[in-house]
């Protein structure tokens, strides 16, 4: 490695450690200020606020990595830009897209390291703080609050259950569907008018449709009323149990998706978010890939300037990420295509920048 590499490097690591930690921080700082009313209500302890916020580092540091880069490369780049120091190599016979590929492999190991964050520290930190906020702050009996909750569905072992309505203060389900997998594959399909969990910890259903799926033909059976002993999971720890899609690991989703397709159940919400696990991580590269240029041509531009694009480029990132999946979870856009063309955007600007870019 030469000693430009090194210069470079270090200076890159620096600025990159400074601004990801203040982003963080002060992600913290205004989220405890928006939400300080409702800990003062509630009484919350000085150990519950900060677990809470602790455990949400993982997330913020995710959320926070591609602005810390965007800085980084502006601050880094930009001041050598600004002190001639490019302009040195330049005539040293260096050229500059040279310097650029230190970074750029910094920017893979980077992307590999926001990954690996993202699902397996980031969303069970999550679910841990949202327990401590609903739970031990806001002293409700369920994460989720509440007494009923709609359309929403809960995977457990060989069984995918699906309710238009759940009640656990009736102990009673409207619009049920229960599927039974063997393996990979749906055995059973029950469908029930209504349910209800009694004090024997079973389910009863009621106008019951149950399909036996057969590989060549089904069976159906219909039944005015049937108890199901081994359905003894109760409403209240459906509501307990129950996680967000933003609280769930791309693994979870995954076989949340599986379960759904091979029932026929909508999963498209479910697949714009695992695809996002997938291409939110891409941003620290892309984001990189995009912005060196622009940080080597800042020659005569001041610190003030630099900070002003980075964080107005992060909101214009922002924004298109945030409409697309909003367009994806509504059935408008492709899932793919939601998660993805925010990168694909700032690829193909950067790919213009660095051809248009005189090294």
């Amino acid at each position: 490695m030469k000693i430009f590499d090194r210069y470079v490097i270090r200076e890159f690591f620096k600025l990159l450690f400074i601004f990801t930690l203040g982003s963080i921080f002060i992600f913290i700082v205004v989220n405890f200020f928006e939400r300080i009313d409702s800990f003062v209500g509630n009484r919350a302890t000085p150990s519950q606020i900060l677990s809470f916020y602790l455990y949400q580092i993982p997330y913020i540091f995710v959320l926070m990595f591609p602005i810390g880069h965007l800085l980084a490369i502006f601050f880094s780049l930009g001041e050598m830009a600004r002190r001639n120091e490019l302009l040195a190599l330049k005539a040293a016979g260096i050229n500059l897209r040279r310097i650029f590929l230190p970074l750029i492999f910094i920017g893979v190991l980077n992307t590999i390291i926001t990954f690996s964050v993202n699902e397996y520290l980031s969303y069970s930190g999550m679910r841990k703080a949202s327990y401590i906020k609903k739970v031990e702050i806001e002293k409700r009996r369920t994460p989720y609050g509440a007494v009923r909750a709609s359309n929403f569905s809960f995977l457990e072992d060989d069984k995918l259950f699906f309710f238009r309505l759940i009640d656990r203060r009736q102990n009673i389900a409207k619009g049920l569907t229960v599927y039974i997998f063997k393996g990979k594959k749906p055995k059973i399909r029950i469908d029930a008018e209504t349910g209800r969990y009694t004090k024997d910890s079973v389910w009863v259903f009621y106008n019951v449709t149950e399909r036996i799926i057969g590989d060549l033909e089904d069976t159906i059976y219909f039944y005015p009323e049937k108890v199901y002993l081994t359905f003894n999971v109760s409403p209240f720890e459906f509501l307990k149990r129950r996680h967000d899609l933003e609280e769930m690991s791309g693994r979870e989703l995954l076989k949340l998706i599986t379960k759904k397709k091979r029932s026929g159940l909508d999963y498209t919400e479910e697949l714009v978010e695992f695809y996002t696990r997938f291409s939110f991580p891409f941003a620290v590269l892309i984001i990189l890939f995009f912005t060196l240029p622009m940080a080597a041509s800042l020659k005569g531009k001041g610190k003030t300037y630099s900070f002003g694009l980075a964080v107005s480029l992060a909101f214009i990132y922002w924004g298109i990420l945030q409409a697309f999946r909003s367009l994806g979870h509504a059935g408008k856009v492709n899932p793919a295509i939601a998660a993805w063309l925010p990168n694909l955007i700032f690829l193909t600007c950067g790919i213009y920048l660095h051809v248009k870019f005189k090294s």
